[in-house]
């Protein structure tokens, strides 16, 4: 091996890397590092050319990690990963002013990264005022990556990733409820039977989903049809075709509660539901825990307590 070509790899050049490999998109990448895709493309050649492979491949309109892109892939995270561990180890070490000025890396599922977390920070951060704070929001399978990944300190979802080495606590409640347009002919009855809700046509979010998955997992187990009108990407879109008669949906009764107190859309009464779900914070296990990350998983354990 050529080892004056290893010499040759940066941490940048394989951050960037790490998050094309996991977006599959130049242009995604680039907005997500704060950068211009010309920039994220040349650094990703960088890297192809100091490793003498190719490591993606376009197919069409399509990106895709070639079998040597996914073995860099894997080892690339763990890089990036200890890489900003022993930042912010130097900096705790340098003293408290420079490691608040670390920011505190957060990654939640749709639901609680829209409607609960962020009063959360809010609430942080008129208590540390010092610490950058960086919330990303996505659906439970990218979160799961960004864990996976060493992106993040924490993530917050509504159901822990099935995978080992983790660290698992329990946060807040999160019931999901059945919707529907305060007109729907089921608003009146006071216990509708599964059998019955089968009959409607629902409105879901994508695959992979946490909602979707605790929706489709109740009528599998029932050995009920689970009939998908529409596949809504975000949560409000659901919320407007619910609510101009498109069908019915099942989503998190926090995501709601205005849109059900102005009867813009009512909540159905339903056998089995509310289907009792709960938000869990989780990390690495062995991942070194910096200042601000602890600070902020003892405040959610304080509102947890305050809120239930």
């Amino acid at each position: 091996m050529n080892w004056s070509r290893l010499d040759s790899l940066t941490i940048r050049q394989l951050r960037v890397f790490c998050t094309v490999s996991r977006l599959l998109s130049y242009t995604r990448a680039a907005e997500e590092l704060g950068c211009q895709q010309p920039t994220v493309s040349a650094l990703v050649a960088e890297l192809e050319r100091a490793t003498q492979l190719t490591l993606l491949e376009q197919w069409g309109k399509r990106l895709a990690l070639t079998d040597e892109g996914h073995e860099l892939y894997a080892h690339a995270q763990q890089v990036v990963a200890a890489a900003d561990e022993a930042w912010l180890a130097m900096a705790e070490l340098r003293g408290t002013a420079v490691a608040e000025s670390m920011p505190l890396r957060v990654a939640a599922d749709t639901t609680v990264g829209t409607y609960v977390l962020p009063h959360i920070l809010g609430a942080f951060h008129r208590r540390r005022p010092a610490i950058a704070l960086k919330l990303r929001v996505a659906n439970r399978a990218d979160v799961r990556a960004c864990l996976l990944g060493g992106e993040v300190d924490l993530v917050i979802a509504g159901r822990p990733p099935a995978v080992d080495g983790l660290v698992i606590e329990p946060f807040l409640a999160n019931p999901l409820v059945v919707i529907s347009s305060p007109e729907h002919l089921l608003v009146e009855q006071t216990k509708v039977p599964l059998a019955r809700l089968a009959n409607e046509v629902f409105l879901l979010r994508e695959v992979g989903s946490g909602t979707r998955a605790a929706v489709e997992e109740l009528f599998e187990v029932a050995g009920m049809p689970l009939k998908i009108g529409m596949v809504l990407g975000h949560i409000e879109a659901i919320k407007q075709a619910v609510a101009a008669g498109l069908g019915v949906s099942v989503l998190s009764e926090v995501a709601v509660k205005r849109e059900v107190q102005y009867r813009r859309l009512a909540i159905l009464q339903v056998e089995h539901f509310p289907i009792q779900r709960r938000w869990y914070i989780a990390r690495l296990v062995g991942q070194h825990l910096n200042a601000n990350a602890a600070a902020f998983i003892e405040f959610l354990h304080e509102y947890r307590l305050r809120s239930e």
